[in-house]
């Protein structure tokens, strides 16, 4: 058997749902019912085969061909397989995802692990805004799973984010861990500006130090050494990242807030 191939025929003008695309809705179906499942484009609808070239046949192998940005919502609540997208994703990847795991060789787009809830995301580029984010109007982001990225993140990181792990390689944009409720952020590039605003607990990891300094609404705690960083430092051992290279430590400098609300957040810079 080889992995169930979408791909893209022609890049297309409007965005494209593709969240009946997973290993859980295809594996039962035929080619040929595959073929015959329409996506919304726009404000239109088209079949799967008028889209893409189908090859293959293992769904719990999903892989996306000549991908762009403008394919939405890919993985959209994945439970188990895994998904491979060559080329660029579009918004929404990985929306409820529980299980299984998601490789992108490209960019992805705002609201990556939207709402996840488990399972790994590897973007090998750049994601966009609010990853790991609520979607506007709801309280929950990303409850748990495992998301990395090897390029930047946009702004909002880890908004409303609650459980669950970001590992980010690059840098990350402005209000990085902006109201999270629980969960860890690492970062081993650089960050923005107004890194944990309206935080209420959590951990965001930073390996150095922000240029512009950190908020006036953390308290500077002083240095000391905890004894749990090298225990998850190691756990990292197991990833393909850059992350699984990282030296283990234990002595940072913790700044504790945001205290303008239950100030419970922490931020750890590394010494």
């Amino acid at each position: 058997m080889s992995a169930l191939t979408f791909t893209l025929k022609a890049a297309p003008a409007q965005r494209v749902d593709c969240s009946p695309l997973t290993s859980d809705k295809l594996a039962e179906l035929s080619t040929a019912d595959i073929a015959a499942l329409t996506l919304v484009i726009g404000n239109q609808k088209q079949r799967v085969d008028e889209l893409f070239d189908i090859s293959g046949d293992d769904a719990a192998e999903l892989c996306f061909e000549n991908a762009t940005d403008k394919l939405d919502h890919i993985g959209h609540g994945l439970a188990s397989g895994s998904i491979t997208v060559n080329g660029n994703a579009g918004a929404y990847l990985g929306q409820f995802m529980t299980g299984g795991q998601i490789t992108v060789n490209g960019n992805s787009g705002i609201y990556t692990a939207c709402e996840m809830k488990g399972g790994q995301i590897k973007i090998n580029g750049n994601a966009g805004d609010l990853v790991g984010a609520a979607r506007v109007g709801y309280k929950n982001g990303m409850t748990g799973g495992t998301v990395i990225v090897t390029g930047n993140t946009g702004d909002r990181t880890g908004d409303h984010m609650r459980r669950g792990m970001i590992l980010i390689e690059g840098n990350a944009g402005d209000y990085c861990g902006s109201r999270m409720v629980s969960g860890t952020i690492a970062i081993l590039g650089e960050v923005g500006q107004h890194l944990g605003y309206a935080m209420k607990r959590g951990t965001l990891l930073l390996t150095q130090a922000p240029k512009q300094g950190i908020s006036a609404n953390f308290n500077d705690c002083g240095s000391h050494t905890l004894a749990f960083l090298p225990l998850m430092i190691a756990s990292f051992k197991q990833l393909d990242s850059k992350f699984a290279e990282l030296e283990p430590f234990a002595r940072v400098q913790r700044y504790a807030g945001d205290i303008s609300g239950i100030g419970m957040g922490e931020v750890l810079v590394k010494l």
